[in-house]
């Protein structure tokens, strides 16, 4: 599968009405899309209001513009969120919609936001963190208590387009994340 393919399946798909997070969960795709096409990984995030209104978007940009280990699409989205809206909105009115299972460092900065909600399109089993909150520490698993956590309400059809755009380069990206710690550490 190309990059041309994969952008050619993120413009042709269309919306299932039965699934209520179809909608955002295609733009997360669609910033997934955005992410590879400068060299980053796959990944694209949306905060939403109590309304169901887009607050702010983000995509992963740990390589583009130069290295950044914080550049992950959860990570930019809560900078924005702490920079722009905080203290304006309750985080617990918010949901957070991410097109992969967040990793460790971004469920953490998740917990600590305190979104109410937290949804992903396509589990990361190399990587998630959701899926093992029970491996949290006692202090983290209690914040956990204070989220809920779900998987996207999405058509089979876009999960397995958020994984293949999570999916899409990871190989190379990877090579590219060691050869940056290497760098680091000479």
């Amino acid at each position: 599968m190309t990059l041309t393919d994969l952008a050619a399946r993120v413009a042709g798909y269309v919306i299932h009405p039965d699934f209520r997070d179809e909608a955002c969960g295609l733009r997360c795709c669609e910033l997934a899309l955005a992410a590879l096409r400068t060299g980053d990984y796959g990944v694209g995030a949306v905060l939403l209001d109590a309304a169901g209104n887009t607050l702010i978007e983000a995509q992963n940009q740990v390589f583009s513009g130069g290295y950044c280990s914080s550049g992950h699409a959860e990570m930019r989205l809560i900078d924005r969120f702490e920079s722009e809206l905080a203290g304006q909105l309750n985080p617990d009115d918010l949901k957070l919609v991410v097109s992969l299972e967040p990793c460790p460092m971004c469920l953490s900065r998740i917990l600590l936001a305190g979104f109410g909600v937290v949804k992903y399109m396509a589990e990361d089993p190399a990587g998630g963190m959701v899926s093992r909150l029970d491996d949290m520490p006692p202090a983290w698993q209690n914040l956990a208590s204070l989220q809920s956590f779900y998987h996207a309400h999405i058509s089979d059809a876009l999960r397995q387009l958020a994984q293949d755009l999570a999916q899409y380069g990871v190989a190379e990206l990877r090579k590219n994340l060691l050869a940056q710690r290497q760098i680091s550490s000479s």
